[in-house]
């Protein structure tokens, strides 16, 4: 009686364990295929200006943290100096990334 039970939940064990296993595969193999081209407008990349900031605003950004940085320091004025001009460079790197990535021209 006990091996018959034992058994029995071990068959229905196995088939909880197998099952999602081929129904995942299945979902895969759906999204596996192939998708058409978008509309034409829509499939180039969005200027740089819509995709990444200014460096203004990558500036003052850095600013006003390099100026919260300074604060605690003990010199705001060379915080804010220091963090604009990383700010700077930051933002420039960061759209520089983009537009090399394809994601901007």
């Amino acid at each position: 009686m006990l091996r018959r039970l034992i058994l029995s939940l071990s068959g229905l064990m196995l088939t909880c364990i197998f099952m999602p296993t081929s129904t995942v595969a299945a979902a895969n193999a759906q999204y596996a295929q192939y998708y058409p081209p978008p509309a034409p407008g829509y499939g180039y990349p969005p200027p740089c200006q819509a995709v990444t900031r200014g460096p203004l605003r990558g500036a003052a950004r850095g600013a006003a943290g390099g100026a919260m940085f300074g604060a605690i320091g003990g010199n705001a004025g060379k915080g804010a100096a220091i963090g604009a001009g990383v700010g700077a460079v930051a933002g420039a790197v960061r759209r520089g990334t983009a537009r090399a990535s394809g994601a901007c021209y």
